[in-house]
């Protein structure tokens, strides 16, 4: 009997093997453009949904209303002869030089910050926030800005002895502090006080300036990017120790501030609007 010969060739598939491999793979193309597509929307919602970090402006209160007899010139010196640097006299406070914070070249407004609202200066990348001394609470936080630097004092105080910190940054890229030694006239008469470097716990150097029988003392330190003046009443065989504890405190505010958010952030916050409109 002859052998019936198939016609199918040798090596060839099916027709119903070669749709189930079809269907497969359009299966799967589609699935990963659907998963791209949800990706991407979750991306783009992530970052329209964000939340924003305020700036050092934006925590200012608002501006109250100037009386017609009051000129810009006398508001601004009221307010720095509220919060004049330690051991000033009435002299000082008449002038521009009023209106100066440590850190500044030349005179601007000084506005005070709600100490309640100090705590937004963290994610900012501002160390005074977190300067934290046992018995010891902020008492007032005020600023000044000019040419993109900034100046923020705060003065912490345990109701005898005070300890005040200002700390001066570029709020811009590409903007350098000016030395220094160079804007300490605002808080230091350099013609009645000595000058005498403090080695630090950090492996930096300070420079104290205090008078003879002065009750209050002020240090100076600064690196490539940050400037501290730190003036106190307590004794000044302690400000080696205090001026390292603000730069102990800078050297931390990485580590203590707030996680920055990072893609997965963007991506979670992205799903969660979507899933929201489901939701709804």
């Amino acid at each position: 009997m002859p052998r019936t010969i198939s016609s199918t060739p040798r090596g060839s598939r099916t027709p119903g093997r070669v749709s189930l491999s079809w269907v497969i793979a359009v299966f799967g193309a589609s699935f990963a453009l659907v998963a791209c597509i949800i990706l991407g929307a979750a991306w783009v919602l992530g970052g329209r949904a964000a939340p924003t970090t305020p700036t050092v402006t934006e925590l200012l209160p608002p501006e109250p209303r100037q009386s017609p007899n009051v000129t810009a010139d006398s508001e601004v010196a009221t307010v720095s002869a509220l919060h004049a640097p330690a051991g000033t006299d009435e002299e000082y406070l008449v002038g521009e030089a009023a209106a100066i914070l440590p850190g500044a070249l030349k005179s601007t407004e000084v506005k005070e910050l709600p100490v309640d609202r100090i705590s937004d200066l963290k994610p900012l990348g501002w160390a005074v926030p977190y300067l934290d001394r046992e018995g010891f609470q902020h008492d007032y936080v005020e600023t000044s800005s000019v040419e993109s630097v900034r100046t923020i004092q705060v003065r912490l105080t345990d109701g005898t002895s005070f300890i005040n910190v200002a700390e001066t940054r570029p709020e811009a890229e590409k903007v350098e502090l000016y030395p220094l030694h160079e804007k300490l006239h605002s808080v230091v008469n350099l013609d009645a006080v000595t000058a005498e470097t403090l080695e630090l716990t950090t492996g930096q150097e300070a420079t104290l300036y205090r008078e003879e029988e002065a009750e209050t003392w002020t240090t100076a330190v600064e690196t490539s990017s940050v400037q501290y003046v730190i003036t106190s009443s307590l004794p000044h065989h302690r400000a080696s120790e205090i001026t390292s504890w603000v730069m102990i405190t800078d050297r931390s505010r990485v580590q203590l501030a707030p996680n920055v958010p990072g893609p997965a952030d963007r991506l979670e916050r992205g799903f969660d609007e979507i899933f929201g409109w489901f939701a709804d």
